[in-house]
């Protein structure tokens, strides 16, 4: 009797005590927000206070969470925005709402809070979890007494799915956990234009104004998201715009930190290098996917004429031809056998146009290779040179065994390290340019073959292109130059 006892005690102390807790949802219904906005409405120190709800990890504001976390913190913010005398911080996941309506003045108090009332949820033996809520004074970084609320139990198969699943939390948005994505400009515009309007409203040295927009027609994204946020300066009346006088310019930059993140700069820089005024910034992350191009098919008897973004090279692409006699022919580098492989009729080529005459060079990045020269088949070792008339195409044959699509995206920047496959067609249409270009572009390793070749890489590579960089300046305008990525290769 003693022993039966004993184990029923033992098995009473070892049995999870969140058991008790019951459902979670009728939890956070019957008693968890209740409990939430009784203690925000009467506890004297949140009077008047400002409120951001986040999810906790190890005690800490977490920017990744579990879905099911989230959405206890997405429940009890709700559910408190109808207690009176409290205020909820503004947060990215808004979708910049209030930041224009109210905008006069810009109230950058908005984002602050003085108390983060935080979501923790953690996995305990026996498959029963725990949730728990408490709020935290920012500035004492302490834990306020009497905030506390904890529930242990079993979860539903569906929210079993949710605590395996890891999701940004919305609320740091544009944080590199958090970054936007690509089709949020318009948000991300609105979040980096309250930040640098709080940043003109707390400097003292003097009004900024820069010259109003004159962008017409299509931008590269960066400038594009550079006049969204000036725009939203403008409608908040935190920035000055002026067709005449300016003292400073306003500007949009964005890095490759990894893959298809980004970290986006926003700069208000005083052109008074010497004056008391500071350049003010602004970032955020965003993802950016490389965006590519299927190669277009060429019929035979037609050419087409793309309009660019170069000074005079009007289109760098890559094209499918129906003449396979153009990548296999004996006047071509690719001519033999990696030719006879593919089989399918079609053969892919560089093109490129110009608006006026031009002699061409093309380069190639080989994918962890380096960069070479193209040359033709004799693998002559002075510099291939190219002309084009003005409103023509020349085409260049690309190698087909390690071109599976002829899909492609231009490439806006050189890279020392691409992540891709990378082809540049150079131009100039002043003879003297064209043979500096010439002897300059003869000390990078050619490439005759369909093979890749070593060529110019890292330190190497870097003192050839600022030489490069020194040439295409001097001989500006001259000079041209635009670049491609191709996908689907070795």
């Amino acid at each position: 009797m003693l022993r039966a006892a004993t184990l029923a005690l033992l098995a009473i102390a070892a049995a999870p005590a969140g058991g008790r807790d019951g459902d979670l949802d009728d939890w956070l219904e019957r008693d968890l927000v209740p409990y939430v906005n009784q203690q925000l409405g009467s506890m004297p120190r949140f009077r008047n206070e400002s409120f951001r709800f986040v999810v906790m990890q190890d005690g800490r504001p977490a920017s990744e969470a579990t879905a099911l976390a989230l959405t206890v913190r997405d429940t009890i913010r709700d559910a408190a925005r109808d207690v009176p005398g409290i205020r909820i911080a503004w947060t990215g996941d808004q979708h910049g709402a209030g930041l224009l309506a109210d905008s006069a003045p810009l109230d950058c108090t908005k984002n602050e809070a003085n108390y983060l009332v935080g979501v923790e949820l953690a996995e305990s033996r026996h498959g029963f979890f725990e949730i728990s809520v408490r709020a935290l004074d920012v500035e004492e970084r302490t834990w306020v007494p009497g905030f506390s609320r904890t529930w242990r139990g079993e979860v539903t198969a569906s929210q079993q799915v949710s605590i395996r699943r890891t999701v940004s939390d919305p609320t740091f948005r544009g944080e590199r956990d958090a970054p936007w994505r690509e089709f949020e400009t318009d948000l991300m515009a609105a979040q980096l234009a309250r930040e640098l309007g709080c940043e003109l409203l707390r400097q003292t040295d003097g009004e900024y104004v820069v010259a109003a927009s004159e962008i017409n027609g299509e931008v590269d994204p960066t400038t594009a998201l550079a006049e969204l946020v000036g725009n939203n300066l403008a409608g908040m009346r935190a920035l000055q715009f002026a067709a005449g006088d300016t003292n400073a310019v306003i500007a949009g930059k964005a890095h490759r930190i990894d893959d298809d993140l980004y970290q986006y700069w926003v700069t208000i820089t005083p052109t008074d290098a010497d004056g008391a005024m500071t350049t003010l910034s602004a970032d955020a992350y965003v993802r950016i996917s490389d965006t590519y191009r299927a190669a277009s098919l060429v019929p035979e008897e037609t050419a087409e004429l793309t309009g660019g973004a170069g000074r005079f090279l009007a289109a760098f692409e890559v094209r499918r031809l129906q003449d396979p006699g153009f990548c296999t022919s004996g006047r071509t580098w690719l001519s033999g056998a990696s030719n006879a492989r593919r089989g399918d009729g079609d053969c892919f080529a560089l093109q490129a146009s110009a608006t006026e005459d031009a002699v061409v060079f093309f380069l190639n990045h080989q994918l962890n290779y380096g960069l070479v020269r193209l040359a033709d088949e004799g693998c002559r070792p002075r510099t291939l040179a190219r002309i084009v008339r003005a409103g023509e195409q020349i085409r260049h044959p690309l190698p087909l065994d390690t071109l599976q699509s002829g899909d492609w995206a231009w490439s806006a920047r050189w890279s020392v390290s691409p992540r891709a496959d990378t082809y540049y067609v150079i131009a100039a249409t002043d003879s003297k340019a064209a043979r500096a270009l010439s002897a300059h572009i003869e000390k990078l390793p050619q490439r005759c073959s369909a093979s890749v070749r070593p060529g110019l890489e890292g330190d190497e590579l870097r003192r050839w292109l600022d030489a490069l960089t020194e040439i295409m300046t001097r001989w500006s305008p001259a000079t041209d130059w635009q670049g491609l990525h191709v996908k689907d290769v070795y």
